[in-house]
C-alpha cells in the first residue's frame, strides 16, 4: 500500500459477535465484531507510513494473521530540471552562434 491508499482487513473463523481487534507492532489499526457467522469486514488504519513488510493481527477468540507491505514513493516533477537544461542548451548554442 501506498500512502492515502485504504485498506481493509476481512476474516472468517471468529466467535460469532465476537469483538475484533486488528493490530500491527501493538499498535491499533482497526476494529469490529464479526457477525452471527464469524466473519468480519473492517477498514485497517496505520497512524504513518513505515515502508516494508507489516504483520497484521486480527484478535476474535482466535488470532488470524495477515501481512502487507507499505511502500513510499515519490515524485518529482522533472520537468523544471529538464527545462533548466533545454535553456542553458539553448542560450549556449546561440552565444555560438553569435560570436563565431
Amino acid at each position: 500500500m501506498q500512502p492515502g491508499d485504504s485498506l481493509e482487513a476481512t476474516g472468517r473463523g471468529c466467535d460469532p459477535n465476537h469483538t475484533v481487534l486488528l493490530t500491527s507492532g501493538g499498535e491499533k489499526v482497526g476494529a469490529t465484531v464479526a457477525d452471527g457467522q464469524g466473519e468480519f469486514r473492517t477498514k485497517v488504519q496505520f497512524s504513518k507510513i513505515v515502508p516494508g513488510r507489516h504483520l497484521i493481527a486480527a484478535e476474535c477468540g482466535i488470532v488470524l494473521t495477515g501481512a502487507v507491505d507499505q511502500l513510499v514513493t515519490s515524485s518529482t516533477g522533472g520537468s523544471s530540471s529538464t527545462l533548466v537544461i533545454l535553456v542553458f542548451f539553448v542560450l549556449a548554442g546561440a552565444a555560438l552562434i553569435r560570436f563565431t
